[in-house]
């Protein structure tokens, strides 16, 4: 795991920028089948320098003056997993990058049903699920070898936005629930909860008065009737609430922790209860092989008939579920890789103009130890100046538990400066 973080892009170029570089050229491995280079397709990345790909004929060429060869250098790395830096004295490149940055826009789909008792209308449920998936690939897909394949996504998440599109029909069927209920289909969780994390800021129904948010990723595959139900100590009395409903052919396995790497963490980090149904991992995650034919329709069917009992319930009760801010620090929210655990919450849906805002802190992290506060924009982190998620990501990976570290955060307009001891990750 060491040697392949290492070798991630952002990491090569963030390092390279940390040691005083102005531009950075990756060239293809030698050994590698074929040179076409990758296309620049993706996410928009800042790193504040020149970074391309370039053939390995220009690597040799940039390489010839210094007496070496791309071949062996290539294969002193491989043989020590050890870096092999040296100088290229007299070596000059000139580089033009021509970009075409395209910004799309895309929606949230929200539909409401009005609650029709009057005392408890005013508050609402939110019941959603995540409608994007990956397309045709890209820096998401765990298949870089069939890049361009369509990725279908028919579990990751055709099934919750399916299992969504059920509760509506069955609530709107029965003339509605006491509670106002909320049906949102996200955008853009792929790319880091964006569309949650707009709706928890721009709510169609108030998110004060917001009592819930049930979330539906990945419930496709039901396997010997396990489901995963997370999220059940978030709100007083949800943990007994989801005890108490039955469905035949179905093991809830009831979770407390409420962070996972889906939209229900939009909603909790804001200070709302929430419940995270999924049937677990596969081996077609990410995959062009996530495909609707190894869907478990009946599974799927029997996980929907649960949730409709749950939300039913959790409708019509008289005392509202009240935010739990849990004690027992989780795994990471992101797949951020190894390293240190620090404990704090990335804002992923609206980017500061220079940092990575916090959204939240982790109990008794060493974040939260530190003085971090949610709202703070972090923008130094172990003496790296920290203008996006990579780079604290670059910054924390370069670090090890027990240590200390320094790090500033902009809290009102103000810089703060601060210490924490990072500590082993669980």
């Amino acid at each position: 795991p060491e040697a392949y973080h290492y070798g991630e892009r952002s990491h090569k170029i963030i390092n390279a920028r940390e040691h005083g570089a102005r531009a950075v050229l990756r060239v293809t491995h030698p050994g590698a089948p074929g040179e076409a280079l990758p296309p620049l397709r993706g996410l928009s990345q800042s790193w504040s320098v020149a970074a391309a790909f370039v053939t390995r004929a220009v690597g040799d060429a940039l390489l010839a003056p210094s007496g070496q060869r791309l071949a062996d250098t290539a294969a002193a790395i491989d043989g020590a997993l050890r870096p092999r830096p040296f100088p290229l004295p007299g070596v000059r490149a000139r580089l033009e990058v021509s970009l075409i940055r395209d910004r799309g826009t895309t929606a949230n789909v929200v539909g409401i049903l009005p609650g029709r008792d009057p005392r408890l209308a005013p508050e609402a449920i939110v019941i959603g699920a995540h409608y994007d998936h990956l397309g045709r690939g890209g820096e998401g897909s765990l298949a870089p070898d069939q890049a361009g394949a369509v990725h279908h996504g028919a579990d990751d998440n055709a099934s919750g936005t399916a299992a969504v599109l059920g509760l509506a029909r069955a609530f709107a069927a029965a003339g509605g629930a006491p509670r106002t209920l909320v049906f949102a289909a996200f955008a853009g969780e792929e790319l880091g909860l964006l569309g949650s994390a707009h709706y928890a800021r721009s709510p169609a129904h108030p998110l004060d008065r917001t009592v819930l948010m049930v979330n539906f990723d990945m419930v496709g595959r039901l396997r010997d009737g396990k489901l995963y139900l997370g999220g059940v100590d978030s709100g007083t009395g949800l943990r007994a609430l989801a005890a108490s409903v039955s469905v035949p052919g179905l093991t809830p396995d009831l979770r407390g922790d409420p962070f996972a790497p889906s939209d229900h963490t939009s909603f909790y980090t804001a200070g709302r209860p929430v419940l995270f149904f999924f049937t677990g991992a596969h081996a077609d995650y990410h995959r062009p092989s996530d495909t609707w034919d190894k869907i478990n329709a009946p599974g799927l069917a029997a996980v929907t008939a649960f949730a409709v009992e749950v939300v039913a319930r959790a409708a019509s009760q008289e005392a509202a579920p009240v935010w739990v801010k849990i004690q027992t620090p989780p795994s990471p929210v992101r797949a951020g890789g190894y390293g240190p655990f620090f404990g704090v919450i990335p804002e992923f849906g609206e980017a500061a103009r220079a940092g990575v805002r916090i959204s939240g802190v982790r109990p008794r992290s060493p974040a939260e130890q530190a003085g971090v506060r949610a709202g703070d924009v972090l923008v130094v982190f172990a003496g790296v100046s920290v203008k996006t998620l990579e780079d604290f990501t670059f910054a924390l990976r370069s670090r090890r538990a027990g240590e200390a570290v320094d790090l500033t955060v902009v809290r009102d307009g103000a810089e703060v400066r601060l210490r924490a001891t990072l500590a082993e990750r669980r």
